[in-house]
């Protein structure tokens, strides 16, 4: 959607995206920081070309999601596609993506559980370029989500050269010829993608990253020597790249996660990442509000409201209080408004950043993270 101004656009998915609509008598009014020291209350927008609460549609709502799990067929988890449909139906999700490796799994929906086609296109390589760290390896992985036709007749790890960006954009070309949405999964997983792979592949259809796989070894926070998934996906909207974040279990253990860790092997459990996406309960409209960012990612916060346009950026958090920290997070990663509390309401014509997106932090570190706000001039159409 695009929001109309005097001298830029603010441009977003999230032109009404709310659960509970009105005011908030008790709403933190956030301010900007200037230099690092004091504060100052933003000024007003004028009034947008759209209403920032045109009527809702029929059956919208918020439905929980999953765009990263395994059954057997991944030939690394023993639980049957319809067993982990079970599993994620009976925890309250409304829509699963199954992503095996390299194999294409649906179910019938059942318990009022869509379950939906995907694959994970899965590169496990002798060798790329740049190569890995001593005692990491070459594992590039793309989620193909909401599949809707069969793939060419061609392997995934097929790339004409060893490069990282050409071995993704193999995974990449055949997600987009089987007209799935595609996520470039787990990015700090033995460090597989930087900010510049990811940058070249926003501009070649790459619509998703996840910045919180929840899986035990994918290393979200970085190191010493590697940025957090969260400061790439700031880095690649930074260089002006559009890029949706997700959150994702990426579970392969269920039912059988004692059993795993018993054997001494990490158990990759799953109700950890998940999508909260507007739309109505159809596989079609899931697939278009997430293609357009029309949802925020959580690892276990839940938000009543979350409205983003030129006019205010409004935030009630599900249950917040004094614990919980709501971030307005601009270019280069920089925190440009911050309030403690349940609920926020922020003036975006008094930042200067390119974009604008909402970080919410609960006292038991969960997150949620809105997608981003872009601003652009009026002469950039």
């Amino acid at each position: 959607m695009v929001f109309g101004g005097a001298a830029l656009r603010w441009i977003g998915a999230f032109a009404a995206l709310s659960v509970s609509g009105g005011g908030c008598a008790s709403c933190g009014e956030a301010t900007a920081a200037k230099d690092g020291e004091s504060t100052r209350e933003a000024p007003v927008l004028a009034p947008p070309v759209q209403s920032s609460s045109p009527p809702a549609q029929e059956g919208v709502r918020f439905l929980k999601g999953q765009l990263h799990a395994h059954s057997n067929a991944s030939g690394d988890s023993d639980t049957p596609a319809e067993e982990v449909a079970a599993w994620y139906a009976r925890r309250g999700y409304d829509f699963l993506v199954f992503t095996d490796h390299n194999r294409i799994t649906d179910t019938p929906d059942s318990a009022g559980l869509l379950t939906i086609p995907g694959v994970e296109l899965t590169q496990n390589l002798s060798s790329c370029e740049p190569p890995p760290e001593p005692g990491l390896a070459c594992l590039l992985h793309v989620n193909a989500l909401f599949i809707e036709r069969a793939p060419s007749p061609r392997g995934a790890g097929e790339a004409g050269d060893r490069s990282r960006l050409s071995i993704y954009a193999k995974a990449l070309e055949i997600a987009l010829d089987m007209g799935a949405v595609a996520q470039l999964n787990h990015p700090n997983f033995h460090y597989g993608a930087d900010a510049g792979v990811l940058f070249e592949l926003s501009k070649r259809g790459l619509g998703l990253v996840e910045i919180a796989n929840q899986a035990a070894d994918s290393a979200n926070e970085g190191d010493p020597g590697h940025p957090s998934t969260e400061a790439l996906w700031d880095e690649v909207l930074t260089r002006g790249g559009r890029l949706f974040a997700t959150a994702t279990d990426d579970a392969h253990h269920y039912a059988d996660a004692e059993a795993a860790r018993a054997r001494g092997e990490i158990a990759y459990v799953g109700d950890l990442g998940f999508v909260m996406v507007r739309a109505q309960k159809t596989a079609a409209s899931i697939r278009a509000a997430i293609a357009s960012g029309d949802f925020y990612s959580s690892t276990g916060v839940l938000l009543d409201r979350l409205d983003m346009d030129e006019d205010e950026i409004a935030v009630d958090v599900k249950g917040g209080g004094e614990g919980t920290l709501i971030e307005v997070i601009g270019t280069g990663g920089a925190i440009v408004a911050a309030v403690r509390g349940a609920a926020l309401r922020f003036h975006p014509k008094s930042a200067t950043q390119g974009y604008l997106r909402v970080r919410i932090t609960d006292g038991q570190g969960r997150r949620a993270w809105s997608q981003p706000l872009f601003r652009v001039d009026d002469k950039d159409g």
